[in-house]
């Protein structure tokens, strides 16, 4: 907050940009990569406290349920359950979902909901109405809701996830990622397989 080095300027240019891409009542932002290491989570997670920081209600949802990664980035007790513990449940009340949810993390307006415990259908899990059902009642409390996913390139997870979404971001690396995965990135936008794909360059 109250800093002007070159990187939260990068994340208030992109947080800027989202206002011409999210039309109104739009607030579900999905951001993936192609392979690991093009750095989506570090975008997602940055992205969210630079949304946060406008005084608006932030959450970040770990949906890269086979590697989850936000526990051990924001230092959260590994006592909380998570978002898995919601999907293959029955309950559909929101303080069942509100349950998996740490508040105010680093922000007071950011909040963080993440993975659980891994289970062993990761892909069917989140196939599953109960994840439509969770984003319909997060969107019903937050003003943004961030989706940290699986790589696109390892498995169709992400495919699956982007039903739930307003917009895509696609983190790709500088002098790292493969030329092809553009040849990828353009198939899913011409097939509409991902909603309103955007790029984010990286490093």
């Amino acid at each position: 907050e109250n800093t002007n080095n070159a990187m939260e300027e990068a994340f208030r240019g992109l947080r800027t940009n989202l206002r011409f891409i999210l039309e109104s009542g739009e607030k579900v932002i999905l951001c993936t990569s192609c392979i690991p290491g093009e750095g989506k989570t570090f975008v997602s997670t940055n992205l969210a406290m630079s949304l946060a920081l406008l005084e608006k209600k932030v959450i970040i949802v770990g949906l890269d349920i086979r590697k989850p990664r936000l526990v051990k980035l924001f230092g959260i007790p590994s006592d909380k359950k998570g978002l898995t513990s919601f999907l293959s449940g029955s309950d559909e009340s929101y303080s069942s979902l509100e349950e998996q949810i740490v508040h105010g993390v680093i922000n007071k307006n950011l909040d963080v909901l993440p993975a659980g415990i891994i289970p062993p259908n990761p892909g069917e899990i989140i196939s599953r109405e109960q994840l439509d059902l969770a984003i319909k009642l997060l969107k019903e409390h937050y003003d943004y809701i961030l989706l940290d996913t699986p790589p696109v390139g390892l498995v169709s997870d992400t495919l699956s996830i982007g039903r739930v979404a307003d917009m895509c971001l696609f983190v790709c690396r500088a002098d790292y990622s493969p030329r092809a995965n553009f040849e990828l990135i353009n198939s899913f936008r011409d097939e509409n397989k991902l909603p309103k794909v955007n790029l984010v360059l990286n490093a």
